[in-house]
């Protein structure tokens, strides 16, 4: 069966799937609503469609294999019962779909899908570094929420569109404590320009079923303030977030987007090895959330505006341990 990417991020992308029961998911898919069955048994998860012989292909498939697996760090891999031959070649040469392989798809997640720009290297304020890809624009990364029934997404900052929002946030008190960025909107206009402007970072928006709740910034690290701290890889990738809405804060909401916000990093370029982050010492809740999320307490150090702590997620324990699924 041939097998078109283009095709399959146009048709995963309008996916969601709730559970019916314990091992019955309903699908709705650009194939239409299918229900399956699984059963797991040794990490092994096998799926069976109902209500007749849904099209044989690769898209609802893996829409299959996903719903399966996003909630459940047990099972590991997923086979289908006759409809092995469904599977892309590339991807399962044996009928079985590694769970980790399937999550490290980008095109099951990344509407903008281009191949990672080769490793020209130049030098920036002092810093040898791989030249970074231009920015893109639009949505940059969607994925479909089973807990919260909504999708999550992550889009590119527009300065106009969103400056009202940015604006509101950064001077919310709660943000302002940990971001000090309140101030004139003309203020947060130049902070914006200036952040689509530097090519280490990738501002975003997050959304959920498309309402704003929060900005993010994904950067390079070598480039970054942070790289001077530690032995920085060409590929380790930062970040920063602000929870611009109240209604969207707690354990509810994170447990959605930081999974979300680590996977769409490590999709984004598949030579990050390493993701990385600089919280204030003194924020324990962030710090246990981190650590639940599979952090690793690399150090304490100092920047000049406070105290930190060096924290790191590898891309071998994030999809080793099937990190995509929050802790219970």
């Amino acid at each position: 069966m041939d097998f078109d990417a283009a095709r399959q991020r146009r048709a995963l992308q309008s996916r969601s799937y709730i559970r019916l029961a314990p091992n019955i998911v309903h699908l709705k898919t650009a194939h239409g609503q299918h229900e399956a069955a699984f059963e797991a048994e040794a990490g092994v998860a096998t799926i069976a469609f109902y209500h007749g012989e849904p099209p044989q292909s690769a898209e609802l498939l893996m829409a299959a294999a996903e719903a399966v697996t996003a909630e459940d760090r047990s099972i590991k891999s997923v086979v289908f019962e006759g409809h092995q031959a469904g599977l892309p070649h590339h991807i399962s040469s044996t009928g079985k779909l590694d769970s980790a392989v399937l999550w490290q798809w980008p095109s099951l997640w990344l509407p903008q899908l281009t191949y990672p720009l080769p490793p020209v290297r130049e030098m920036t304020a002092g810093r040898y570094h791989p030249r970074r890809p231009a920015k893109p624009k639009g949505t940059v990364y969607q994925r479909f929420i089973p807990w919260l029934e909504r999708d999550i997404s992550f889009r590119v900052v527009d300065p106009e569109t969103d400056l009202a929002a940015f604006h509101r946030w950064m001077n919310d008190e709660q943000v302002n404590t940990i971001w000090e960025d309140s101030g004139s909107i003309e203020k947060h206009r130049e902070i914006l320009e200036e952040r689509i402007a530097d090519p280490h970072v990738l501002p975003l928006i997050g959304s959920f079923a498309d309402i704003p709740f929060g900005y993010f910034e994904v950067y390079w690290a070598k480039e970054n303030r942070l790289g001077p701290f530690y032995d920085a890889d060409d590929y380790d990738r930062g970040w920063h977030v602000a929870i611009g809405e109240p209604d969207h804060r707690g354990k509810k909401w994170i447990s959605a987007w930081l999974p979300s916000l680590m996977h769409f990093i490590f999709l984004d370029d598949p030579r990050t090895q390493r993701i990385v982050g600089e919280p204030r010492a003194s924020h324990e809740q962030q710090i246990r959330n981190l650590d639940r999320s599979g952090f690793a307490k690399v150090k304490h150090f100092d920047f000049p505006h406070k105290r930190a702590l060096l924290v790191m997620l590898s891309r071998e324990r994030f999809f080793g341990d099937h990190l995509w699924v929050p802790a219970s």
